[in-house]
């Protein structure tokens, strides 16, 4: 008897190809559409896509783009993490937001652009201005969780470049070495708004620094409540009546 318990075998219980009509096999598209980090994947690589395998593990064990890591294998840690870049037919536009290449299928990646940390930039063709942040900024210790932190650094800023949005939506990457100030002020910084307040060298902006009351550097704002800091030339004028 048929596994369906209806005495009837169907097209799709046989194993045996052949016995399918023949205009079920006719017109379909055998070789997945991917592009990544700007160019397309020849077909000779884009057939190498299987049903059952991960973005993260045809980037790295097919395309050779160790950039992207495995870390938790349960979209937990961020990793992983790349950006993925899709045209909306309702908005015409694109729409660029992070996922987890450990949990994602590569096909599920037919038809989308893939971008990675070494589409980012690298210390060869060029670091990107978050990469730089995160340099400056001390955003980095062993590094294994920054090409993901990177990664979805730069999607945020493609789809909404402001604070709130950063703000409200950089999750999901985990970091047990650096803690998370320096990677939030690295983030901030690169925002269109960012330049709305007074920031020092430190990367954090004067009113929000939880050391404001103890800061001794000149960059310190005038209001800054017994930290000894001086303000600057721009913040004295604007004081002025």
């Amino acid at each position: 008897m048929a596994p369906n318990g209806g005495g009837v075998t169907l097209s799709y219980e046989n194993e045996d190809i052949a016995s399918l009509p023949s205009f079920e096999k006719k017109g379909y598209r055998t070789v997945p559409i991917l592009y990544v980090n700007g160019s397309r994947i020849e077909d000779k690589d884009a057939v190498l896509a299987r049903p059952g395998q991960t973005l993260l593990s045809y980037l790295r064990d097919v395309l050779g783009l160790s950039g992207t890591k495995l870390g938790c294998a349960e979209g937990g840690c961020g990793a992983c993490t790349v950006m993925i870049s899709r045209y909306d037919p309702t908005t015409a536009k694109i729409q660029h937001y992070s996922a987890n290449a450990c949990l994602m299928p590569v096909l599920a990646a037919d038809g989308c652009h893939v971008t990675t940390v070494e589409g980012v930039g690298s210390v060869r063709d060029g670091l990107h201005p978050v990469q730089s942040a995160m340099v400056d900024m001390h955003g980095s210790q062993c590094g294994f969780c920054t090409p993901g932190i990177i990664v979805a650094i730069y999607s945020l800023l493609a789809q909404n470049p402001t604070r709130a949005y950063m703000e409200e939506h950089l999750d999901g990457n985990l970091c047990r070495c650096t803690g998370y100030r320096p990677i939030w002020d690295a983030s901030r910084s690169l925002c269109v708004d960012a330049g709305d307040e007074p920031v020092g060298p430190c990367g954090t902006p004067c009113r929000e620094c939880p050391e404001r009351e103890t800061c001794t550097l000149d960059c310190n704002v005038a209001d800054g409540g017994g930290g000894g800091g001086t303000a600057s030339e721009e913040e004295k004028k604007g004081d002025a009546p």
